[in-house]
């Protein structure tokens, strides 16, 4: 990716909910889609994920995942947003299809996690994977999903960038969902974007030059996050860190009050609860309400 295309990408992307019918099913409701795409453009978000692990993409079904695409794809077009697909999670042959689909969606990009059964043991057996799947999309670029406390996928993400390059013409980069700022920031290069995902690393990833962000909390509290930005590239460092452990604080209570630390089921009560005081409306509690969701962000 160049540098001029990488630039389109510097600010907040968000990883959009899913929208769920409140029933026994949960079958998908897409009539408030253009509200949030609304919301979201208003916030000056730069794009979506669709598919992510906010929006439960893994255990959506196939044909739901591409529905689901195709109507954030009609948005996307209407608000200027850029689209982002997480195509992964799935068997391959679904992938595969999913990196196609995103292609004909005409796409920005595509996000994918690695394979969660027969799991990569190495960088090389990652990249053969996402060779594959790149495959399947080109040209659109390629962004590999790092969230190895969910998948327990743990290769060197700075020795994986550098041989995807070499072997994957759309390679782009890296979605980096994990503690560790210190591996993330080896990770980075001209010409490849890395996404920082976990939102109590902002501050941090903005002292050491990361520039595109794709955080849940994005959408309920983007005003704050904003904040923090401006307080780093304004130098009033002692403002950002307290911003940040207020955003922190905040995080962690909506995840205290759900029962056993559900944390998608919190972040999906909280976006409701901010959405309602905007739109008088709700997106119903997800499928993955039950499951116990590592707290990763």
């Amino acid at each position: 990716m160049d540098e001029e295309e990488l630039k389109t990408f510097e600010g907040f992307l968000a990883p959009t909910f899913t929208a769920f019918d409140d029933n026994e099913e949960k079958s998908l409701n897409f009539d408030q889609i253009e509200t949030y795409a609304r919301w979201l453009k208003y916030h000056k978000a730069v794009g979506v994920l669709v598919n992510s692990i906010t929006g439960e993409g893994p255990i959506l079904g196939k044909n739901e995942r591409q529905l689901n695409a195709e109507a954030w794809s009609v948005v996307c077009k209407k608000y200027k947003l850029k689209l982002m697909i997480q195509i992964g999670g799935a068997p391959m042959p679904d992938v595969l299809d999913f990196a196609r689909h995103a292609s004909s969606l005409n796409a920005n990009g595509v996000v994918c996690l690695p394979e969660l059964f027969y799991k990569p043991k190495d960088v090389q057996q990652l990249v053969g994977y996402c060779k594959i799947v790149a495959r399947n999309c080109s040209p659109i670029p390629f962004i590999y999903y790092h969230l190895p406390r969910y998948t327990g996928v743990q290769v060197d993400m700075s020795e994986f960038c550098a041989l995807a390059e070499e072997c994957i013409p759309n390679f782009a980069g890296i979605d980096y969902s994990h503690s560790d700022i210190a591996l993330a920031a080896k990770c980075l290069a001209p010409n490849r974007m890395i996404i920082l995902s976990d939102s109590r690393m902002l501050s941090s990833g903005l002292l050491l030059g990361f520039k595109t962000f794709c955080m849940t909390a994005f959408n309920m509290v983007p005003d704050e996050l904003y904040d923090i930005c401006d307080f780093m590239k304004s130098g009033q460092l002692n403002l950002a860190r307290k911003e940040q452990k207020h955003l922190n604080n905040t995080i962690r209570e909506r995840i205290s009050m759900q029962k056993k630390g559900n944390w998608l089921k919190a972040m999906k009560q909280w976006f409701n609860d901010e959405i309602r005081k905007q739109y008088g409306v709700t997106f119903s509690p997800g499928r993955a309400r039950k499951l116990g969701y590592p707290a990763f962000k």
